[in-house]
């Protein structure tokens, strides 16, 4: 496991939606296929589908790779509070 991944968060409190959430986010692809053996695609996909805290960029790719459509995603389904108005 890559401990720098995981420096805020207590070894106890780990479970498979952390792990795999900070894999794709920030992993390379060989800690990802470590996940992704280790967990299973189904509950990698689970994650990819349903977490909030995943970047927009990373779910992209994911799904292109896994072939799912990117707007059954969380991440591109939650509104950017942070756009303006208009």
């Amino acid at each position: 496991m890559r401990e720098e991944l995981f420096w805020d968060v207590d070894k106890e409190a780990l479970n498979p939606e952390i792990v795999i959430e900070r894999a794709i986010n920030f992993g390379g692809f060989d800690f990802i296929k470590v996940v992704q053996e280790k967990y299973g695609m189904g509950k990698f996909r689970e994650v990819l589908l349903t977490s909030r805290g995943l970047s927009k960029k990373a779910v992209n790719y994911w799904c292109l790779e896994l072939n799912i459509d990117r707007k059954q995603t969380r991440a591109f389904q939650a509104k950017n509070i942070w756009e303006p108005f208009r």
